[in-house]
């Protein structure tokens, strides 16, 4: 945090994929080695961070990984470099994620940081002037750029057909901060003027909070939804890579089970728009849902923010506690 390079990150990424990772890291890595770090804490892990870990490890300084990675971010990252490379994984996967348990990288289980941040969530429905007394649809597209673009005309298409089929209200809840009035006319392209879809920047777990039902992608959004025990359908596109155990969604492949159905971006619209309504409506299908979310709080425990500190600060041997050895994956 100390160094001007880390507020550019996005500009070290896009010399990364201009210039190929080994030129793009070079003005970062000459600022760190004019500063050494006393050890280097990852957040989630792919090529560039693998390429930083190399270059940590050559300078004897540990490298400590907060381990939230997407399987698809681990294209061309070498699995027996990365556990020579990282001396230990803070996991919010129980069992550890099947990228540690695949290179073999011993963890510690600190919770996630999910349930925290739902915890906190407080807010009426009258914070948001535009809705209404009726139940709340949600949808979450979610990521940036390439990715985000190619959910919107399926999202858009959910909107529509729920918006003809049910009395409800619909909110798009967007977090492409740079580029939220482009992508909102993106989705208007798609949307005739008689559906009326509202579009919200951020504020993701507020309206979760306030939702009857939410459409979402794979990511964080689907661990948030079954701790807060609101009903969702996550849509994964079809060129995405399962894991190991052959999910697609975080919330599945952190359980390490499937606790939801998964549904393609392929997937026929009217299928999906029949779930969605036997959801919406009080009935067996929507008491069986909350029935299998009953036990997902218990799954994710919370305080990772504190439990990750507890951990750094043994490693690099500040710590009072009895230091607990971390877990290595079978």
């Amino acid at each position: 945090s100390r160094l001007s390079s880390l507020a550019e990150l996005d500009a070290v990424q896009s010399a990364c994929i201009t210039l190929g990772i080994e030129v793009g890291l070079r003005p970062l890595k000459a600022t760190l080695a004019e500063n050494l770090p006393q050890l280097a804490i990852l957040v989630g892990y792919s090529a560039l961070h693998h390429e930083l870990a190399g270059f940590f490890k050559q300078l004897a300084i540990p490298v400590i990984l907060y381990e939230v990675t997407p399987k698809q971010a681990l294209k061309a990252v070498k699995f027996e470099e990365a556990k020579d490379r990282i001396k230990v994984a803070l996991s919010i996967h129980k069992a550890g994620s099947a990228f540690l348990r695949a290179a073999e990288i011993p963890y510690h289980y600190i919770g996630t940081p999910y349930r925290d941040r739902v915890a906190k969530v407080d807010i009426r429905a009258s914070a948001f002037t535009f809705l209404t007394s009726k139940p709340l649809v949600t949808l979450y597209p979610g990521g940036y750029g390439e990715a985000l673009q190619k959910m919107i005309p399926m999202f858009s298409q959910l909107a529509v057909g729920i918006h003809a089929a049910n009395d409800c209200q619909i909110v798009v809840s967007l977090r492409e901060e740079l580029d939220f009035d482009q992508t909102v006319q993106e989705f208007k392209k798609y949307l005739p003027s008689t559906t009326l879809v509202s579009f919200v920047l951020g504020m993701h777990l507020e309206l979760l909070s306030l939702s009857r039902l939410a459409v979402t992608g794979t990511g964080a959004i689907t661990i948030e939804a079954a701790i807060a025990r609101k009903p969702f359908l996550p849509i994964y596109d079809q060129e995405d890579e399962a894991d190991e155990a052959g999910f697609f969604s975080l919330v599945n492949q952190s359980l390490g089970k499937k606790l939801v159905e998964e549904y393609s971006s392929q997937a026929p619209i009217k299928g999906l728009l029949t779930a969605i309504k036997n959801l919406l409506k009080e009935g067996s299908e929507h008491t069986a849902f909350l029935k299998k979310l009953e036990g997902a709080q218990s799954e994710f425990e919370g305080s990772a923010a504190d439990n990750a500190a507890d951990f750094i600060v043994q490693v690099i041997g500040l710590g009072r506690k009895r230091s607990k050895i971390p877990v290595t994956p079978q």
